[in-house]
Order: structure tokens, then sequence, then C-alpha cells
């Protein structure tokens, strides 16, 4: 066979792989955008088109949370249940792993957490490379740039600084950077994340600062390696959740409301013409008078329009008929009622939580809020494997190399890394209606053995630690009073604590 031959054997394989590849992409600008079942037609589309649309829903995406109340209250509502405090950080080496007793697992918590604190609270040197966020703000950042433009992309970078005890910090990069160069197409490159024949990510491809071509070419382009040969730890966190073989970014969770949204905004705008127009009036005038006006007096001389209304003039004996303006517009609420409906259900949180008005039965709402806690704690599991377990182990690799940390060497810290740095990111607990109710519930968990109060604290953004030496400290200050005084403390407290609950008893029985 002739060289010529090879080739249009080559080029054939090449098309029927790129027909393949195209019934794996669907239009991510399709009917949400349009509104129209049509645009089903073409819903299969080729990676270069997939990419370009992913981009233009970005953008929409972005304009929608800056001019539009329901997108706006959406994402920050979300990223207020998802994050809000940050996600804390409780070290757990695995002692038994690493042939460690108590004592060292102590010892080397209290380390860790305190490289983590210095480097990631600390105003001076947050973990920032701009300088901007501390480790929660960039948690933040993360999930945020997640749900706008489904993903979140940042580089772990080393910035000496004056006085910060670790160089270690976190470059964000905007997402739209991602580009795939036009010309690498014989490569496998999904919306800027080169892949191996295995689709693990091994690159990223990066529109240089300033580029303003919408698919450059390679030398227009950046290309960074995500994974760290010394260490295994990814230098590019991608922080995303796609489930899609032929793509690696994830579309922004707004993409699939829009419509729902537009429609939104035309029912506001209805509403408030409607408002507008229950608010004029229409008025009949019979002219008794010299007869000026009869049947045959032309309409533009009849009507007299004001600032408030329309006065129509007729003669004797015509019969007024006056104009009625509460049908318009018809049913707002219950059209309304129903696109929130389905803003609860794209979210995954329910109706009552997008209103954030919860009117149903304590029990109800209960429920609500339990489902909603359970789309947390998946999404607080992408988060914390993607970015913040990542960071993590960076901050304590670096501790490690500074001596900071009591471990047997730095071998065998890069040999049993996971052992040293497992730790549970925990989120900020549910706000509870009955706060006394919750409090007896986390007395009768401790009694069982059924939680902890590393579990307890690290929920509210505390250290265990920390927060039960205060409590000695307190306990000790009122041993020390009680001796110097000669009084019992203790004998107040319960008595206040008796008249409490003397005065619930009585509002039960009142209100018997």
């Amino acid at each position: 066979m002739s060289w010529r031959g090879e080739e249009m054997i080559v080029n054939r394989s090449a098309a029927y792989a790129r027909r393949l590849g195209r019934g794996k992409r669907a239009r991510r600008t399709g009917a949400s955008m349009e509104g129209s079942l049509a645009s089903w037609v073409n819903s299969t589309v080729s990676q270069r088109e997939a990419e370009r649309q992913v981009e233009r829903t970005g953008e929409r995406v972005l304009d929608l949370y800056h001019n539009d109340a329901m997108s706006h209250g959406v994402i920050e509502s979300l990223l207020v249940e998802a994050v809000g405090i940050g996600l804390t950080p409780q070290p757990s080496p695995k002692s038994d792993w690493l042939g460690q007793d108590a004592g060292w697992e102590s010892e080397f918590q209290a380390a860790a957490l305190r490289a983590w604190e210095e480097h990631g609270l600390d105003c001076r040197h947050w973990c920032d490379a701009q300088r901007r966020l501390d480790y929660y703000g960039l948690q933040g950042l993360a999930y945020l740039n997640w749900k706008w433009l489904g993903i979140g992309v940042f580089q772990v970078i080393a910035k000496k600084r004056p006085m910060a005890p670790l160089s270690t910090c976190l470059l964000p990069i905007d997402p739209f950077r991602l580009v795939t160069p036009s010309d690498l197409t014989n490569k496998e490159i999904y919306d800027g994340i080169e892949i191996d024949k295995d689709g693990e990510p091994v690159k990223v491809w990066l529109r240089k600062p300033g580029e303003i071509m919408t698919r450059p070419i390679s030398a227009n382009c950046e290309s960074f390696d995500v994974w760290d040969e010394k260490t295994g730890l990814p230098r590019i966190l991608l922080v995303t959740d796609v489930r899609n073989i032929c793509e690696y970014r994830q579309d922004s969770i707004l993409g699939p409301m829009i419509s729902e949204i537009k429609h939104s905004n035309d029912l506001a705008e209805a509403a408030v013409v409607g408002a507008m127009i229950r608010n004029l009036y229409t008025m009949f005038v019979n002219d008794f008078g010299q007869g000026k006006v009869s049947k045959d007096t032309p309409w533009n001389k009849r009507v007299v329009e004001t600032e408030k209304g329309t006065i129509l003039v007729g003669s004797g004996k015509e019969k007024p008929t006056f104009f009625q303006h509460d049908a318009a517009p018809s049913r707002y609420s219950e059209m309304f009622g129903a696109i929130i409906d389905r803003l609860g259900m794209a979210t995954g949180r329910g109706a009552e939580n997008v209103m954030r008005k919860f009117q149903a039965s304590y029990s109800a709402s209960k429920a609500n809020m339990e489902k909603a806690d359970q789309i947390n704690e998946f999404e607080h599991r992408t988060l914390n494997s993607q970015f913040s377990q990542p960071f993590w182990s960076w901050i304590q690799y670096e501790s490690a190399l500074r001596g900071r940390l009591p471990v047997k060497s730095l071998k065998h810290f890069l040999t049993n890394l996971y052992a040293y740095t497992h730790c549970e990111h925990l989120p900020q607990p549910m706000r509870q209606i009955d706060r006394e109710k919750q409090a007896k519930a986390d007395a009768l968990e401790l009694s069982n053995n059924t939680t902890t109060l590393r579990t307890i604290y690290g929920k509210r953004g505390k250290n265990w630690r920390d927060e039960t030496r205060q409590r000695a400290i307190e306990a000790k200050h009122f041993q020390d009073l009680e001796a110097e005084f000669s009084v019992n403390l203790s004998e107040v407290s319960e008595s206040v604590f008796e008249e409490q609950e003397e005065e619930k008893e009585d509002v039960r029985d009142n209100e018997k």
C-alpha cells in the first residue's frame, strides 16, 4: 500500500472517531437559553463547539449573578449553606498506622494546627498569593467558581514573605483562561485540560494574560503540569464534579435555571405594570349642560388624559360604563410559586429554602432543612477532596521540611503522607430552632459515646483542647473565689437554673 493510501485510512479513522465523539457532548446553550424544543434537534455537537458554548453560558451566568436579584440570592444562599464560616480542619493522623502512641498523636495535632493557623489565618501573611483571602475565604472562592463556571482552578506556588512561617501559597486562576489551543486538535484536551489515554489530567492550558483571541494557538498559551513528581500532590487544584468522560468542566448551576429566571423577571414586570394600571382611574362624565357633546362628537374631543387616569365625556343620554383593572395580571402568586418550586428542584434544596420562608409545620420545615443538609454534605465531600485536603497536605509537607512537625524523617513522611496528613474538615453546624434541645442531645450523645467533644467544637470552628482548657481555667478560678470569700458559687448557679425551670412550668400551666 502506498503512503497516500495509508494517509487516507488514518484520516478516515480520525473522522470516524470524531463522529463517535460528537454523540457524547450535548448543547450547553440549548433549550434553557432559547426556550424552544426545536433546539434539541442539534443536541449533539463537536468538542470545539461544546467548549465555546460553556464559555458563553459562563458569561451569561456572571451577568445573571451581577444583575439579577434572584440569581444573586440563589448563589449566595448556596455559599452560606455549603461553606458558611468555613470547613474547619481537625487533624487526625493514623497513629496506629505509623506505630506511634497517643502522646505523639496529641503533639502532632497541636503542631499541625499551629502551623495551619499561623499560615492560613494570620492577616500578615495569608495563604492566598494575592494576599486578599485567608484559608476560609479561599474555600468560599473555590465553591463560588465551581458553582458559577463549573470549575475552580488554583495553582500551588512558593512565595516568600517577611516573617511568614511558610512560603506555600495558592494562586487563584480565572476559569475563563482555560482554553484548548487551536493547533493542538490532535491531543486529548477538553475544556483546557489535557488528559492521558486513561483520562487522568496531566496538564492545564491557559491563555496568556492579555491574549484576546477566542481560540489562540499554543504559542499564545501557557501549560502547567497538574501533578508534582516528588510528593505526588496536585500542583493545580481542579475543583469540579463532572461525570461526563468527554468533558472536565462541570456546567454552571445557574445554567438550567436561566429559563425559570427569565420567566420570573417577565412575571415581575407584568405585576408592576398591573399594579400601575390598578392605581389609575377611568371616569365617565355625563354632559347635562349646553349639549356640547353628542353621539356624533369625535372621540379625540371626548377623551381627557390626566396624570392619574382618563376622563371620558359623554352626552346626557349615554349610559356610563366603568372599567375594572384588577384582572391584570391574573394569578401572579400562583405562577410565581410554580417557578420557585422549579428553582427549588434545580438547587436540590426545596422551594422553602430558596424563598427563605419556612411557612410549613415545624416537622416539615425540619425535614426540608435536613434534605438540604444532605446536598451540603455531598458538596463538602467534593470540596474537601479536591481543595481542602490537598492544600492541607501541602502545608504539612512544608512544615515537615522546616522541622515543625514531629516526624521520623522526611522520607518516612512522604512514604506515609496520607497517614500523617489525614484530616477531617468539619462544616458549620445546622442552626437549631430550639438550642436547649440541641444541648441536651449533645449531652446524651456524649454520655452514650456516639459523639466527641472534638466533633462538637470542630463544627463551631473551635479547637476542643483550647475550649476544655479554658473551661478548666474558669473552674479553677471559681474555686479560688470560693476559698477567698467563703461562698459557694455553684449553689448560686443551681438556684438560678431552678428558678428558670419554675418559670417554664408556670408558662406551661398558663397555656393549659
